[in-house]
């Protein structure tokens, strides 16, 4: 269900950005021409011969994918860039100083709290009494709430402002330490163990993504740099991945993947094709599509019953009605979560093969249930691409490079999987 969604509205994407122009090669960044007669055919820039499918080339174009190059600071940057003694590199980001959107939000939020939950509490020390079917031990909670997200964004907003960062690599580690007000906090991974060096989308200001700059590995992950200039963050992608990343082999042609700028670009492949037998599972929802199915209908759940019990009994057509049609939306949502996740309970699709095909295959119990074949030879590549985020998490699609086609193996997996299954897929087939 959410895979078919997620290609309706990834078609509709790229339509639009082929519109407007945006639709920009992963490689040279040209602009594209014409789409291609059918949505998994791969369309060639006319600039560079990079042969890419219509998602890597909506990945390319979308905001925070810009490229950077390694040793070409922006123009007017204040980042330091020096050496740390012992061969390692040092960024030093200075506090940004501006006062920003999460200054400005919190600031008035905070106001219009104080000055509402005040009304109230005044009314209580003066021996007033709260119209209506509320409880009054329930402001406590209510007016918490809001305090909370108000002192939270202040807090958010201060960092934005006040810290100053330093981002070093050095010694197999990459390290970022933070200094706001004196408080110094620091968070370090080791290079092995990244996974993923990229721009992602932190949060929305005014519907428009802002992009940060998230380094996740085995370890954990690091997260900075909202306030920098989208030139900043891309050039600081490119020189923390040729710092930090191990360097792709270069090959004489074909077509695999790599590296660049934090963002998967197709390079060229050479050599023979390995053809021993091979078995890698392709990620899925599993039990956190139920686990989030089972959240919305709590969650919605809950309010409804808020409108039976504590609302005053408006027209069906007014407020508390709307917030029934609203609730009850979203209770129909986790119930189809709910229904795909015990569908899919004990399914596992895997990509495998042998000397002569390669399968994308459906199991239950050890048995298969849906099989699609290709002829080993056909078959050029795996890649990933960004499809959107989750809960600030970057979401990839991934497809198998057959001909000139783009089969689809997953559309809305965690990213660090997405890549993982990559890596894993190319090291057996040798690209």
């Amino acid at each position: 269900m959410f895979g078919k969604l997620g290609d309706s509205l990834g078609k509709a994407a790229v339509r639009a950005k082929l519109k407007s122009g945006g639709l920009l090669c992963p490689e040279c960044g040209a602009k594209a021409g014409s789409l291609p007669a059918k949505w998994v055919d791969l369309m060639t820039c006319g600039k560079c011969g990079t042969r890419a499918s219509l998602s890597e080339w909506a990945a390319a174009s979308a905001p925070g994918a810009a490229k950077g190059r390694v040793g070409e600071p922006p123009a007017g940057t204040r980042i330091r860039v020096s050496g740390d003694g012992s061969g390692g590199k040092v960024w030093e980001i200075p506090a940004s100083g501006k006062f920003g959107f999460f200054m400005l939000f919190s600031l008035l939020w905070l106001s219009i709290t104080a000055i509402v939950s005040g009304g109230f509490l005044i009314t209580f020390l003066s021996g007033g009494k709260i119209e209506g079917n509320m409880p009054e031990w329930l402001l406590i909670p209510f007016f918490g709430i809001f305090w909370a997200v108000g002192l939270g964004t202040l807090y958010t907003g201060l960092r934005n402002m006040l810290a100053s960062h330093t981002v070093t690599v050095s010694g197999g580690r990459l390290a970022l330490r933070r200094v706001m007000l004196g408080r110094v906090s620091e968070k370090s991974l080791s290079c092995a163990g990244i996974t993923t060096l990229a721009q992602r989308e932190f949060y929305q200001q005014n519907y428009q993504p802002v992009y940060g700059i998230e380094i996740k590995g085995t370890e954990g992950k690091i997260r900075f740099g909202t306030t920098l200039e989208e030139t900043e963050k891309a050039w600081l992608v490119a020189e923390l991945t040729e710092a930090a990343l191990p360097k792709p082999a270069s090959h004489a042609s074909g077509g695999a993947v790599g590296v660049v700028g934090g963002v998967l670009a197709p390079m060229k492949v050479g050599g023979a094709m390995r053809t021993e037998p091979f078995s890698a599972v392709i990620p899925g929802l599993g039990m956190r599509g139920f686990w989030l199915g089972l959240t919305f209908v709590l969650v919605a759940g809950g309010f409804v019953a808020l409108a039976f019990t504590v609302m005053s009994h408006d027209s069906w057509i007014g407020f508390r009605g709307i917030w029934l049609v609203f609730n009850s939306l979203f209770i129909s949502f986790g119930l189809g979560m709910l229904g795909q996740a015990l569908l899919d309970r004990g399914k596992e699709r895997r990509i495998e093969g042998n000397a002569t095909e390669i399968s994308i295959r459906t199991y239950r119990n050890g048995l298969i249930l849906k099989d699609k074949s290709f002829p080993r030879r056909d078959v050029m590549d795996i890649r990933a691409s960004v499809s959107g985020s989750s809960n600030s998490t970057t979401m990839k699609r991934v497809e198998l490079i057959v001909g000139d086609r783009a089969e689809k193996l997953a559309s809305w997996i965690d990213a660090g999987e997405a890549d993982a299954l990559v890596r894993q897929v190319r090291e057996v087939m040798g690209r």
